[in-house]
């Protein structure tokens, strides 16, 4: 979270070239992702617990 912050603000704030950016945003996919991935896992893990609890 912290580096897809960092990557808006210099994104917003440093008018980065078009190859930086490109490759800021190939980053911030990337690490969408992977959050999203991590997110999806805990979800199903909870849902599982959940359903122990019934």
């Amino acid at each position: 979270m912290t580096r897809l912050e960092e990557i808006v603000r210099i994104i917003e704030h440093d008018s980065p070239d078009v190859d930086e950016l490109t490759q800021l945003a190939e980053e911030a996919i990337a690490l969408i992702g992977f959050c999203k991935e991590k997110l999806t896992v805990a979800d199903k893990q909870i849902e599982e617990l959940m359903a122990k609890l019934s």
